[in-house]
């Protein structure tokens, strides 16, 4: 394949990595060594051969635009380590096609799950991406999740599930869940999630290494044994940021 071709098959993604730069505080990254994200295009063109390019692309554009109209106040966009978690899996499933298509689907519709237009209303999708919530996953039964890919279908599948739940718990107006007011963002921690909150302290935890799934690496070492919720509880109390 031409560079030219290549690049025509890239141009899909060039509309939503303007939208991510567009954000308030545009394209920002967790790699300590770097001031942004890497862009899209480039990711995307790093990974994939010539005949999964397209279908690569396809899906990073349809992932991240459900990220940019489902958590719009998102700070840090590092898909590296998800797109290359996917690309991988799906190269060794046998069909690339259709396993691309099935997580694609299942992680749209996570977005669209946890996201401000649903009544879950997350803020933001750093959990998610930087595996704070994988890691507690398999940190409450080890023995029989570990191995389990923080982007493979078997953990975005339990998201979905859990996600149902959440909105059992909502609708019962559950105390660690309740109905929110129209235009709130949820926050179930206790440490404060405004935005200014969230650079101070993700920044130092990733400075720190503090962070289960260094999501800003194509060749990330997902950690789920360091219970990194508890240090994220230390880190926002010496920060002033626990209510």
């Amino acid at each position: 394949m031409s560079a030219h071709a290549i690049e025509s098959q890239l141009s899909i993604l060039d509309e939503v990595q303007a939208g991510i730069d567009a954000t308030t505080w545009g394209a920002l990254t967790l790699d300590p060594d770097r001031a942004s994200a890497t862009p899209l295009p480039e990711l995307v063109g790093s990974l994939a051969g010539p005949a999964q390019i397209e279908h690569l692309a396809r899906a990073a554009a349809r992932v991240a635009s459900a990220q940019l109209e489902n958590f719009p106040d998102n700070l840090f966009w590092d898909f590296d380590c998800y797109l290359a978690s996917v690309h991988e899996n799906a190269a060794a499933s046998g069909d690339y096609t259709a396993y691309l298509e099935r997580t694609t689907r299942t992680t749209v519709g996570l977005m669209q799950l946890y996201g401000q237009q649903s009544k879950i209303r997350f803020r933001y999708v750093h959990d998610f991406m930087y595996g704070f919530d994988w890691a507690r996953w398999v940190r409450r039964d080890p023995a029989n999740r570990v191995g389990i890919d923080p982007f493979g279908l078997s953990f975005l599948n339990q998201s979905e599930s859990r996600g149902r739940d959440i909105l059992d718990l909502i609708e019962a107006n559950d105390t660690w869940y309740p109905r929110l007011g129209e235009g709130v963002a949820r926050n179930p921690f206790s440490f404060s999630r405004e935005p200014e909150a969230e650079l101070v302290l993700y920044r130092d935890l990733s400075a720190r290494g503090f962070i289960p799934v260094q999501a800003w690496r194509v060749d990330a070492s997902p950690d789920w044994r360091r219970d990194c919720d508890a240090l994220r509880e230390v880190r926002a109390k010496a920060f002033g940021l626990v209510d």
